[in-house]
């Protein structure tokens, strides 16, 4: 089959299924798409190493792979076709923003997070690029997704700093400090100075966090932050402050008038009196 002739057919074969993989409407076996792209490789490796064939697809199979939750047997597939495409220079700003948080998402799934890290500021910093088309909330969450790489990498007094800057710079787009979409973020830096040994940092960003989740009136932010203020009490050597947090918790469950919430809280102080009573 003649080279010309070869990209033709693998034109035709590919087309068809990736209309399919991206037609939202499209009902396909996930396993039998993998087996069709895995048949048309050969085909595509015989058209170049580096062709844009090749990396075509190589990204589908990645994708393909990604919507089967397989990200360990994708993730590879993804990252040598976002490099074959980079080395042939024709991605727009916009792809290489959209691939690398692809990879980066792929690379989390895989708990492979330097990998993470690295291409999700890759995808960070095409997001700042002109021709991106990011909100300026949505350049927000990838930056909170590389804090959140960085403390499951271990990297904890990195993601601190990163996400120190990351709620400066949050607070300002959002014009308050006592937006809802704030409360993961001071959620982070708490774990973050937990990691670190700095339970009174951990607690300063914890009452940051209650006093978000008080200001909003949302229980659920509450009554989490009670319970691990609780926890960190606790652990430091404070019985008496960790019974009344989680008595607390016990209250504001109560007047909730949701029975599941009251059963947990009264469940969560009655295994911190177990605890204190097995200590003695």
């Amino acid at each position: 089959m003649a080279f010309t002739d070869s990209a033709q057919e693998f034109a035709r074969r590919f087309n068809q299924l990736l209309d399919t993989v991206y037609d939202a409407d499209a009902m396909f076996s996930g396993s039998a798409m993998s087996a069709d792209l895995a048949a048309l490789r050969p085909l595509a490796e015989s058209l170049g190493a580096e062709s844009p064939e090749l990396a075509q697809l190589l990204w589908l199979q990645f994708v393909v792979y990604s919507k089967r939750q397989m990200d360990d047997e994708g993730l590879p597939l993804g990252l040598r076709a976002l490099a074959i495409r980079s080395a042939l220079g024709d991605l727009s700003t916009a792809e290489r923003c959209q691939k690398h948080y692809a990879i980066g998402e792929s690379a989390l799934q895989s708990e492979e997070y330097d990998t993470a890290i690295e291409h999700l500021r890759q995808s960070a910093h095409w997001a700042d690029q002109e021709g991106a088309t990011l909100s300026a909330d949505q350049k927000l969450g990838i930056r909170e997704e590389i804090g959140y790489a960085l403390h499951e990498a271990g990297r904890f007094a990195e993601a601190l700093a990163h996400n120190q800057q990351l709620l400066a710079d949050a607070q300002r787009v959002f014009g308050s400090d006592t937006d809802q979409r704030l409360a993961g973020l001071v959620n982070n830096l708490a774990q973050n100075a937990y990691e670190l040994g700095d339970p009174a940092q951990a607690q300063h960003y914890l009452q940051q966090r209650l006093a978000l989740g008080q200001a909003l009136k949302d229980n659920g932010i509450v009554l989490d932050t009670l319970f691990q203020q609780g926890v960190l009490a606790h652990e430091t050597g404070d019985g008496a402050l960790a019974r009344s947090l989680l008595t607390q918790r016990v209250a504001i469950a109560r007047a909730s008038g949701d029975q599941d919430l009251l059963e947990e809280a009264e469940a969560t102080l009655a295994e911190l009196a177990e605890r204190e009573q097995q200590s003695k």
